[in-house]
């Protein structure tokens, strides 16, 4: 096997187990909590002090399934490298900077929250500081400066999808499904971007329209996982 074949080999490996880990992870998110049920912020407070140690693991969850779906997206951009490549660069450039903006907030939610909660439950000068905090990083909020990462994140997702879908489409059949999924999930997240900034869609309706969207993202996921592990026999029976 050459060089070449040995590299490609490794990154459609590397691309499907970042697959899987990340359907387990979607899982596994199921158990955890993200966020204190909505309330008076001294209700969401009393919750956060019982439940830091369950919050802070669900981010954890999401932070690995956030670098998980990189890696898949970094196998797809690959996969196009050849016969776009110019796509594929911009690509990946869209794909680094929705990690920059998604590892943020989940930074902030394993360090530095649990660390407000601390100081908001003592008497000192931090505490006020923690609760002030606290409420501009509520991820409940879609105009929240936590929430404003991940929605940067998702639209570049967004952006990725619509560079990526067209050169997919001349793959694989599964190539082909994740290519629709990534095209629908690319065009669809546009027109909510441009219905929030012209004032069509309200700001209470932003998350229900975002997780539908972002549900499209499992199509590619799945797809892709099969053309990955496709490729994979491909090499073992050669």
């Amino acid at each position: 096997m050459s060089d070449a074949h040995t590299v490609d080999n490794s990154i459609d490996k590397a691309a499907f187990w970042s697959a899987i880990v990340l359907l387990l992870a979607g899982v596994l998110s199921a158990i955890f909590p993200l966020d204190a049920p909505e309330g008076p912020f001294a209700e969401r407070m009393i919750w956060f002090s019982s439940n830091v140690g369950a919050f802070v693991m669900g981010w954890v969850v999401q932070m690995i399934a956030m670098l998980s779906l990189s890696g898949v997206f970094a196998g797809v951009a690959w996969q196009i490298r050849k016969s776009h490549p110019v796509r594929a660069f911009v690509a990946g450039v869209a794909l680094l900077i929705s990690v920059v903006a998604f590892i943020i907030p989940k930074f902030i939610a394993i360090w530095s929250i649990p660390q407000m909660v601390v100081s908001s439950a003592t008497v000192s000068a931090d505490s006020f500081i923690a609760e002030q905090l606290l409420q501009l990083l509520n991820p409940s909020l879609s105009f929240s400066l936590f929430t404003s990462f991940d929605y940067l994140g998702f639209w570049m997702y967004g952006v990725f999808g619509l560079l990526v879908a067209r050169p997919l489409f001349r793959l694989t059949w599964s190539a082909k499904i994740a290519a629709v999924g990534f095209g629908l999930y690319g065009l669809l997240y546009h027109i909510l971007l441009t219905g929030v900034m012209t004032g069509s869609v309200i700001t209470a309706d932003i998350g229900g329209y975002a997780e539908s969207i972002g549900a499209l993202l499992l199509v590619p996921v799945i797809s892709m996982a099969v053309h990955f592990r496709m490729n994979l026999k491909k090499v073992s029976n050669a």
